[in-house]
């Protein structure tokens, strides 16, 4: 446990500096340029809270699995940390090479590629347990982490040519049996061994985890600049590597919402979505695994990028925040995810037949639970839609959710700002509800109504068994232009204390004065609400999670209720 606070130290220094440097609401896009600029030149204002102080939590964290690799080095392979080579530009790209010492080969291999802000020490446990096994393993740093030269390039068309050339290199200087070479990554390396292997013709399966399906859909979903998230790349980019200025150039654009379509454009050409067609029509095999509190790259983004494969394909999406899931096995701990990957390495590039692709092809584990549901694909393919209405607010009530449809007509009107619906804390919420199950919390019949629809159901008779994603939709009148939205799902008990089971959020444009339809997708968890609690929904205008279009300001936000326009709540369940 020890290894594993440090890692959870680092995010909890960077996100004290984002609280820090984006103020109390975090909201006020103006603060966003001068809070990374503030970083860059050193000059936060807590002595914590410091470009060298994130670069010794990072060395904390290489310490551990320096010495987590030392238990592992038991003289079975060799460790050859001077690898190098140079790219189709001339950018000299850098990394390690583990090759087994007993047999003769050609050996399967396996291509580490790090996440974003570490390099190429990040994998060297896995890497040894790998060629403990008879793998040889190739780890590199992308172009602008480590030691390697040149900007970094985001998963674009320098990185591809970067992971070709590593490839050859590998194939001339081990003994690499080429038609069983495989390629695995968390984060920023779980995206790039998505990409690689949907374009790369060598690669003959994947694992990525804590990865991207979309990166439009990570950066900007549903129109919605992801705030703390974006700016803890762009600061930890540019603390840790050498970023290729277009990176801040475009978060700045989503956040000013100028240029949207370009950089849009620049995201989709890094997205393995766009790439599903090469990959079905090469029919390789890929494991993913991403995390159910990832507001990173968040599951609603992932799972539509699983559904279009058609080729083997596994996925397990775990409780936890981004990384968290599968942090413990690059410690060499034991690890569900990590086990999962190397059974997967073992079918699928030395044909052992361990039963791994006999297990469920989908597992979700429950929200506050270790328990694991269980499903032959994904969608469900027993899954059964659950649909509540929505009534208008009281004067002194909430609104109410029913399985009956609404026979009422009336308008509830809110004014722009926050309430206690919130995410929490940025990143020590998260880390709190991911990794050790500590619900955000909050007593619904406290949230301000002035700033934010509530809507409650009656004690359910009966649990209801969430399964994917929830799907709100109504029909509003804003004020504004730009209206924000942010829709929270809870569990609430007996004395209305509500548990944030999941969240969603949305931005719509050019629509003052209109009546128009407002969809959000929370996004997909398991979870079930026991019979007796209720059903929570509150909506307002405000999270620190996100940016709105533009610094806040006063408006208001009708949402209407009528028996021909139907505001909806569904469930994806079983």
């Amino acid at each position: 446990m020890k290894k594993q606070k440090n890692y959870l130290t680092l995010l909890l220094i960077v996100g004290n500096f984002l609280l820090v440097a984006c103020g109390g609401n975090g909201n006020q896009n103006g603060k966003e340029t001068s809070a990374i600029l503030s970083v860059l030149n050193g000059q936060s204002q807590s002595s914590n809270v410091t470009p060298e102080g994130l670069q010794l939590s990072n060395a904390a964290t290489t310490r551990d699995i320096q010495t987590a690799f030392q238990n592992e080095n038991d003289g079975s392979f060799t460790f050859n940390d001077n690898i190098s080579f140079l790219s189709n530009d001339g950018v000299k790209i850098t990394g390690n090479l583990f090759i087994p010492k007993s047999g003769t080969g050609p050996y399967p291999a396996v291509i580490f590629v790090n996440s974003w802000a570490l390099n190429e020490y990040e994998y060297i446990v896995p890497a040894a347990k790998l060629a403990k096994k008879g793998y040889v393993v190739f780890s590199y740093n992308t172009r602008g982490f480590g030691t390697s030269g040149g900007l970094i390039n985001v998963a674009g068309p320098k990185d591809m040519e970067d992971l070709s050339k590593g490839i050859d290199f590998l194939l001339a200087n081990a003994p690499v049996n080429p038609s069983n070479i495989g390629i695995a990554g968390i984060s920023y390396g779980a995206g790039i061994s998505l990409l690689g292997l949907s374009k790369e013709p060598r690669i003959k399966t994947a694992v990525a985890m804590s990865g991207w399906g979309s990166l439009p859909d990570s950066l900007y979903g549903n129109q919605s600049p992801r705030l703390v998230w974006g700016l803890l790349l762009v600061t930890a980019g540019y603390i840790t590597g050498r970023m290729d200025p277009i990176i801040a150039e475009n978060f700045q654009k989503l956040l000013d919402t100028r240029d949207i379509p370009s950089v849009l454009s620049w995201a989709r050409d890094r997205s393995p979505n766009t790439f599903v067609a090469e990959l079905n029509a090469s029919g390789k095999p890929v494991y993913i695994s991403n995390n159910s509190q990832d507001n990173l790259f968040q599951p609603n983004q992932i799972l539509p990028y699983f559904e279009q494969l058609a080729v083997p394909k596994k996925l397990d999406l775990n409780n936890g925040i981004h990384a968290t899931a599968e942090i413990g096995g690059v410690l060499g701990l034991n690890n569900y995810v990590w086990t999962n990957a190397y059974d997967w390495f073992d079918y699928w590039l030395k044909g052992i037949q361990n039963g791994i692709m006999t297990k469920p092809k989908v597992t979700i584990q429950k929200r506050f639970s270790n328990d694991r549901v269980s499903y032959a694909n994904w969608p469900i393919p027993s899954k059964v839609e659950r649909t509540y209405h929505l009534r208008p607010m009281g004067l002194l009530s909430p609104g109410k959710i029913t399985t009956t449809a609404n026979t009422s007509n009336g308008n509830d009107t809110i004014l722009s700002g926050g309430t206690s619906a919130t995410t929490g804390v940025p990143l020590l919420s998260e880390i709190l509800d991911g990794a050790v199950s500590v619900p955000v919390t909050t007593n619904v019949n406290l949230i301000d109504r002035t700033n934010a629809m509530l809507y409650l159901s009656d004690r359910l008779s009966s649990p209801l068994k969430l399964r994917g994603r929830t799907f709100y939709k109504g029909r509003i009148n804003s004020s504004d232009y730009a209206p924000h939205v942010v829709v929270y799902l809870y569990e609430v008990d007996f004395w209305g204390t509500g548990k944030l089971i999941s969240h969603g959020t949305a931005t719509l444009f050019n629509v003052k004065g209109k009546d128009v339809d407002l969809n959000v997708d929370l996004q997909a968890v398991a979870h079930d609400f026991p019979a007796g609690s209720r059903i929570g929904l509150a909506i307002d205008n405000i999270d620190p999670m996100y940016a709105v279009p533009k610094p806040i300001s006063l408006y208001t936000t009708t949402f209407k209720h009528s028996t021909t326009t139907a505001s909806t709540l569904k469930f994806e369940s079983e």
